[in-house]
């Protein structure tokens, strides 16, 4: 199959736009298999004080400090390469094992978690990326880099300090790492925004450990104050619909006349050198091949979008008819998406389907040679992912209060809490909750998205017990 979806050795900004159909291998936290995620919780009931101060799960703003974050954890890599060669095993193998195993208690994190620490109070992260300027060969390899320290690291770290019972250490691990994700979301990317809602996930996959620690402080508060996102979407977006046509040089400044052939076949070869396989790339008459196959398609579509008249379509070189329909019909794709994610969630759903499925209808009238990908849906969900994990948590915190002041008993629904249980924020519907046979024991679940039946990978399903206060 041909299309875009080679790895330069540089991760270079087409990542963020050509390889998501690979991001839900690439970047999801934990296994995601086809059945739903299901948790066991056994928890210890914990009341909410509204007059003492609640614990933070990210920094006050006030609390933050001025300097670059970037500068920080970039640094942590370079500094400290020796250690991370001598590990023995992969930190995102080691990360995944349960708290108390002992290769966690062997794995060395310690002496990058100050600086850990210290990166996360810092108010701004500038990665220093040219993206403005020369955005074909934009590093990204840095943010690789940080999401592996933040996401691995940090949750070894956070896991041997839940091992030795320190809670308020493992609180200051979550924090920290919540914190960094957001720094590695700063930069204008929809690929990095991903890592960094991926990092915010495993923080959350810490946090459950960290409630079902007894004498464990009530978080409720702290959810619900978290943003539904750590990177800013609008202009992740906006960016990704323009990154084809900055990254090709002959284009960058707008695209030539119609009539201009010389300049819409340097547009062309550079588009093949950019999305293209470096390690098994189209051999010239492959190109001009599959560009045949396709300029009657583009004459076609440049005629009904009124862009060229018909008697016009019919002088056009081949690489013209592609190139000049191809390129806007990008950034077209990227401008629907950027409306589709501000929409409220069912409509984005929808939007976003629609816009997958014109992608695939396109890709199966040229033997599936994928061009737009049909994945963002994907996308969007796994973005949204944090913000229904938020929710489903401060619901269990409403849960822990109730048993806190119900001599450990669960409710028989969730009208009956004090502190109303949040909807489902993607979903629009109110979480499953079942009581069990005995009154500390209860199941809480993520409900289906309407319109996404099988939804499956998305859903989480909490089992709780609760112990005795």
């Amino acid at each position: 199959m041909f299309g875009p979806f080679g790895w330069r050795t540089r991760l270079r900004t087409a990542a963020c736009f050509i390889c998501l159909t690979l991001l839900h291998f690439a970047i999801s936290s934990g296994a995601q298999g086809d059945e739903p995620i299901e948790i066991v919780l056994a928890l210890h009931p914990a009341r909410i004080d509204p007059f003492a101060p609640p614990p933070r799960l990210l920094p006050a703003d006030p609390d933050l400090k001025p300097g670059n974050a970037a500068v920080v954890l970039n640094g942590l890599f370079a500094e400290r390469l020796g250690v991370v060669l001598s590990w023995r095993e992969n930190s995102n193998e080691v990360a995944v094992l349960p708290v108390g195993d002992p290769r966690i208690a062997a794995f060395s994190v310690e002496s990058m978690i100050p600086d850990m620490i210290r990166a996360g109070r810092i108010r701004d992260a500038d990665w220093n990326h040219p993206f403005r300027d020369d955005l074909a060969n934009v590093y990204l390899g840095d943010m690789q880099t940080a999401r592996m320290m933040v996401s691995y690291k940090l949750t070894i770290w956070i896991k041997q300090k839940l091992a030795e019972h320190d809670l308020a250490a493992a609180e200051e691990g979550i924090r920290t790492q919540l914190a960094c994700a957001r720094h590695i979301g700063d930069t204008p990317f929809l690929l990095t925004g991903l890592y960094a809602q991926s990092a915010g996930r495993l923080a959350l996959d810490n946090l459950e450990y960290l409630i079902s620690e007894p004498g464990c402080p009530n978080y409720r508060w702290s959810l619900s104050v978290l943003p539904p996102l750590l990177f800013d979407s609008t202009s992740a977006l906006e960016w990704q619909a323009r990154h084809l046509t900055l990254s090709l040089p002959t284009a960058k400044n707008g695209l030539p006349a119609v009539d201009d052939v010389r300049s819409w076949q340097h547009i062309s070869s550079e588009y093949f050198d950019f999305v293209g396989d470096p390690k098994n790339p189209l051999a010239v008459d492959q190109r001009a091949e599959l560009i045949a196959r396709l300029a009657p398609f583009g004459r076609e579509e440049l005629v009904r979008l009124e862009i060229v008249s018909a008697d016009a379509a019919d002088t056009l070189s081949p690489e013209a008819a592609v190139m000049r329909w191809l390129l806007p019909h990008f950034v077209e794709i990227g401008r629907r998406a950027t409306s589709a994610w501000s929409l409220p969630p069912n409509d984005a759903v929808r939007k976003l389907q629609a816009i997958d499925r014109d992608g695939a209808d396109f890709e199966s009238r040229f033997d599936g040679w994928s061009m737009f990908g049909s994945n963002n849906l994907h996308s969007y969900l796994l973005a949204r992912s944090f913000s229904r994990r938020t929710a489903m948590l401060e619901t269990v915190e409403s849960l822990r209060h109730h048993a806190a002041t119900h001599d450990g008993e669960l409710p028989v629904t969730l009208a009956d809490l004090e502190y109303a249980a949040r909807r489902d924020p993607v979903a629009g519907l109110p979480f499953t909750y079942v009581r069990g046979d005995k009154p500390t024991t209860a199941s809480l679940s993520m409900p289906d998205i309407p319109g996404l039946p099988d939804d499956s990978q998305q859903r989480r399903t909490y089992t709780i017990e609760m112990l005795s206060p």
